[in-house]
């Protein structure tokens, strides 16, 4: 559940990016910022949320923990940051570039929401990546974890 979240947010977030390419170039912004908002609502902060809950639950309930190893510890905190930016940054901007669209105007800040849904994209390929290669070993060494002497 939590790859299939995190991978559908992945490509949730890169459509909202490719409208807001099109937006920023000039496409109809009727069609672009409304569809945008959409996406944003319907599947960015459902499957944001979602990829949250269940790495938290991954990471609680595996040998993995939440802060046993820093690949878990910076996914954590990357994907719990860009699920309050979906929250409290890109879904508002989104709203509010479909209101001013639908009143038959252009959003002022478009490349702003190139910027915001690039950075959004960017910080989960950030985490795919460090799911896969898992770096960086752990937080504390296991040794110092169970007492033992330090190595």
């Amino acid at each position: 559940m939590h790859v299939v979240a995190s991978l559908g947010l992945l490509g949730a977030d890169a459509a909202v990016l490719a409208l807001a390419v099109a937006g920023w170039q000039g496409s109809n912004p009727l069609t672009v910022y409304p569809a945008g908002y959409m996406l944003g609502d319907f599947l960015v902060l459902p499957l944001a949320l979602l990829a949250l809950s269940t790495g938290i639950a991954l990471g609680l309930l595996t040998p993995w923990g939440l802060l046993r190893y820093w690949w878990v510890l910076i996914s954590l905190v990357f994907t719990a940051g860009g699920t309050l930016l979906a929250v409290f940054v890109l879904v508002p901007t989104l709203s509010a570039a479909a209101g001013v669209a639908l009143a038959g105007g252009v959003p002022a800040d478009t490349y702003g929401l190139v910027k915001d849904s690039g950075g959004a994209s960017g910080v989960l390929l950030v985490t795919i990546l460090l799911s896969y290669y898992k770096p960086f070993g752990r937080t504390i060494p296991s040794s110092r974890r169970r007492g033992g002497p330090e190595r």
